[in-house]
């Protein structure tokens, strides 16, 4: 009965925040992400293999509860559309990457015509997914099946090492990372689907 309260109040806030054609969209967001705590993130261990294609900046807001976490990944999601324009300024677009997770613990990422591969871990329990990129060095942030998309995401220092390192400038970024660090756990990355 709590978790059905729960849910409830969920809807009923992320409605207040969703625009009316996304309703559904991010409906079905919810509910894969509350299957997914619910399974203490193993939808998202199973589901993580396989080759995805960037379609949009995501957003996280965390929290210490499920509502908190649900509530926050709806205002993640208007946030992330907010950011989009930011994104294709620095040259993140959708078709930008893929990524590649291999069963073997091994990834590739193809970025305007470079590969960066490397080995990675995930733990379903805290969702941390750790990237190990030979010369970078290992880049810890997190993974989650949201709806039909992963989203994959690191705090914002982390997020902003990345994408220098994917060698986009960083001057158009500094109005996102300024708005997101009003917000406590707020966390940057990509959104892809399959």
């Amino acid at each position: 009965m709590k978790k059905i309260l729960i849910m409830i109040v969920a809807v009923v806030a992320i409605s207040a925040q969703a625009e009316a054609q996304d309703w559904l969209s991010t409906l079905k967001k919810v509910a894969t992400e509350a299957v997914d705590k619910a399974t203490g993130g193993k939808l998202t261990a199973v589901a993580i293999n396989g080759t995805w294609s960037y379609t949009a900046p995501a957003v996280r807001l965390g929290g210490d509860n499920t509502l908190a976490d649900l509530s926050g990944s709806a205002l993640g999601a208007t946030l992330g559309k907010k950011m989009q324009s930011t994104f294709e300024k620095i040259g993140v677009k959708q078709g930008f990457c893929s990524i590649t997770f291999n069963s073997d613990g091994t990834f590739s990422m193809p970025v305007k015509g470079k590969s960066i591969s490397g080995t990675y871990t995930f733990d379903p329990s805290t969702h941390v997914v750790k990237l190990t990129i030979g010369k970078i060095g290992t880049i810890n942030g997190y993974a989650y099946i949201s709806g039909q998309q992963l989203q994959l995401v690191f705090s914002i220092e982390k997020f902003t090492k990345f994408v220098v390192n994917l060698g986009s400038k960083i001057s158009a970024l500094n109005s996102v990372t300024s708005l997101l660090k009003q917000y406590e756990n707020a966390y940057l990355g990509f959104e892809f689907s399959k």
